[in-house]
């Protein structure tokens, strides 16, 4: 399984849709939502979302002592 920046997805397709004559906008507030987007499109094609450090971590998940044993 190899490995690619999404990232880079989602600027070469906004190039892509630029070329096909439309006119993409990178809305506000929806960042997340196009890297979910890239990041499932990429594992749907078997590949693996090369991720920044700080987004493979979610710090709006409150910690749970329970669920993690301590």
């Amino acid at each position: 399984m190899g490995e690619y920046d999404p990232y880079k997805l989602i600027d070469e397709v906004e190039t892509l849709l630029v070329s096909h004559g439309l006119a993409p906008s990178r809305v506000p507030g929806r960042g997340g939502d196009r890297l979910a987007g890239a990041s499932r499109l990429l594992r749907g094609f078997g590949l693996e979302p090369r991720m920044a450090p700080e987004d493979a971590l979610d710090f709006d998940v409150p910690f749970q002592g329970r669920i993690n044993q301590d």
